[in-house]
């Protein structure tokens, strides 16, 4: 990825889950946007809404892996299919690039691995670990990884760590609240310290 290709503004692609919904999906237990990865019916689905968001205007594309943390697969009973269900979105991603024809890049997301919009109070180590399995099977099919609504600094900590050992670019997006705090209450000024 083109070091310079964040200097100027760049529009990233919109949710998923919901307009998945819309279009007719139907979720499974908490699976959310990755109930279209577990059901090939859906697939062109999502190829297509990439599409969609591509021709609108995007130049980024985010992976379909919000949902695809171990901790939630586990949750609905198909943690043994976290690696696959990560691969196909990444595929998928990659196929409506290729559909497109466009310049544009894939990110792929690494959202909390707990739960969202909450601070994810383990220790950073674990945390980190928790990041890396999903990190490492997207940072293959990927430009550079997308920090999917973050909530404490230790996630971005752990998601930087990371970043070094698999030599990928990051993109952080995180969750304010009303207040403007991060859920974890910490100020954004902690968190541009830490970056």
């Amino acid at each position: 990825m083109d070091n310079n290709f964040f200097k100027k503004i760049r529009i990233l692609d919109g949710g998923m889950g919901q307009l998945l919904l819309e279009k007719g999906m139907v979720s499974m237990g908490t699976l959310w946007s990755a109930s279209a990865l577990l059901d090939e019916k859906y697939h062109q689905m999502l190829v297509d809404t990439h599409l969609s968001y591509i021709n609108a205007g995007s130049d980024v594309i985010v992976t379909n892996t919000f949902s695809c943390r171990k901790f939630r697969l586990i949750e609905n009973k198909v943690g043994d299919k976290f690696k696959k269900l990560n691969e196909i979105a990444c595929k998928l991603a990659i196929k409506a690039k290729d559909l497109s024809k466009k310049n544009i890049l894939v990110a792929g997301s690494i959202p909390s691995q707990r739960n969202t919009y909450i601070t994810d109070d383990r220790d950073i180590k674990l945390i980190e670990e928790d990041m890396f399995e999903q990190a490492d099977i997207l940072s293959e099919f990927t430009d550079f990884l997308y920090l999917d609504v973050i909530s404490s600094t230790n996630e971005v900590k752990a998601a930087l760590n990371i970043s070094k050992k698999l030599n990928k670019k990051v993109l952080i997006g995180i969750h304010l609240k009303k207040n403007g705090d991060l859920p974890s209450e910490e100020k954004i000024e902690q968190l541009l310290e830490i970056i």
